[in-house]
């Protein structure tokens, strides 16, 4: 993923349309077809969490959606601190959302809350994704929104879709939304 200059963005909604600018540049289009779940499916009043921030995309959608609460985990916090950090934090204060930042492996259990959205984003590789899904899964009331389900590194690779679809049918999850356009994305809700 590329990182996109956003030293000029004074609001959270320049953030947001100028970092959406920038990366479907570099990565086409339909690359953030998951900010459409988000937009869709977290409602103000529910809490969000997101496993792998970076700069802070899918994060500024889901805060631009007024939820309770927002709770962002990344292994490092450094893109996100350069330019969205005080946008957020002024954000956040304006709009009463609770904003929670945690820098540690999103597999980490102190890294855990109780949430009704949960979005993975972070390391690409199934057997993380697994961990994730295991540590965070039963905290999650609604949603569980992944990307990257179609699509890895360039190459067609549908690992972390058959992980999230496993996890839905062992645990009581099932799919309600999968996009396969570009990196593609994956939806499920607790029955």
């Amino acid at each position: 993923m590329i990182n996109v200059d956003l030293s000029h963005v004074t609001s959270l909604q320049q953030f947001y349309d100028d970092i959406i600018a920038g990366q479907a540049e570099a990565h086409g289009k339909d690359y953030h077809e998951q900010h459409d779940a988000v937009r869709r499916y977290l409602q103000p009043g529910d809490t969000y969490m997101e496993l792998g921030t970076h700069q802070g995309s899918t994060a500024a959608r889901a805060m631009l959606n007024n939820p309770e609460k927002v709770i962002l985990v990344d292994i490092s916090m450094e893109k996100y601190n350069k330019f969205l950090k005080p946008i957020a934090e002024d954000y956040c204060s304006q709009n009463n959302i609770e904003l929670i930042v945690h820098e540690c492996s999103s597999i980490d259990a102190k890294c855990t809350h109780k949430t009704d959205i949960l979005l993975i984003d972070s390391l690409h590789q199934r057997n993380h994704m697994q961990k994730e899904l295991d540590l965070h899964g039963n905290n999650v009331s609604k949603y569980i929104i992944v990307h990257d389900t179609s699509i890895i590194n360039g190459g067609a690779n549908e690992s972390l879709y058959h992980c999230v679809i496993e996890f839905a049918q062992k645990n009581g999850w099932e799919e309600v939304e999968r996009g396969t356009n570009n990196v593609g994305y994956t939806v499920i809700r607790k029955k």
